[in-house]
């Protein structure tokens, strides 16, 4: 049930007539874990948390660097030096008392997967870079759990739907299976700031909706920040996959 505090503080979303009293209920409900907590991962988390989110798990064993505060806005100049998910919990927790929030100073890996995923409804990957987003798609394929990746780089940002709990899905080797390049991140191509405050709210947006109608589809988002288009596709499973066993 909600609190008469939370219909106050979620009024403007309980009027919605495609969202209202169920919708929030199951938003309250849920547990997420967010994986990077790097600015697509600030974006995402703010308006989850601000919108209701039941239970937030923050996963980053990175520590706040001074060429972080252009694009990670919830970190301030004196957090140099402290882990990331701990300063983001924080922060987090002071916009929204009702949500609770648990800060893993680690990076997220095979050997503690396990242990994150055990309860989690969904899994959002905020990460930069290659490698980390195959682990996270083939962990949470393995523990049929649904997952929204998303990147930015430059002026492009890309968003991908994996209903792994919904249905047998495509895998992230289905869509890129020549990708093998791992150089290519914020650190080394550079990103434009509000870039990654477009892409983390669609995708927190996007978590929202199908936490209220999941889909069964694998879908591709990619953005171009130049021309602000954005453009949506359906993803296939490869039949020279080997990743996802389809």
């Amino acid at each position: 049930m909600l609190t008469d505090l939370e219909f106050i503080r979620y009024s403007r979303q309980l009027m919605l007539p495609d969202f209202g009293e169920a919708a929030q209920l199951k938003l309250k409900q849920s547990q997420v874990v967010l994986i990077g907590c790097g600015g697509l991962g600030h974006a995402a988390s703010q308006y989850l948390v601000s919108s209701g989110l039941g239970q937030l798990t923050l996963v980053d064993g990175d520590k706040v660097e001074l060429s972080n505060l252009q694009r990670q806005v919830l970190f301030r100049d004196s957090d140099k030096g402290m882990n990331k998910a701990k300063i983001a919990a924080r922060q987090l927790k002071q916009l929204n008392p009702y949500v609770q929030i648990a800060a893993i100073e680690q990076y997220f890996s095979a050997d503690n997967a396990n242990e994150l995923l055990a309860k989690a409804d969904w899994v959002l990957d905020c990460t930069d870079n290659f490698q980390s987003r195959k682990l996270i798609n083939k962990l949470c394929q393995q523990h049929q759990i649904s997952l929204i990746s998303a990147a930015a780089i430059g002026q492009q940002g890309q968003l991908m739907l994996w209903p792994f709990a919904q249905s047998p899905s495509p895998c992230y080797r289905c869509l890129f299976p020549d990708l093998t390049d791992q150089s290519g991140n914020c650190s080394s191509l550079g990103v434009l700031a509000p870039l990654l405050g477009i892409i983390g709210s669609i995708q927190a947006m996007l978590l929202i909706q199908q936490m209220i109608q999941p889909d069964i589809q694998a879908k591709f988002w990619q953005f171009e920040g130049m021309g602000f288009r954005l453009m949506s596709y359906e993803i296939a499973a490869s039949v020279k996959c080997t990743g996802c066993g389809l």
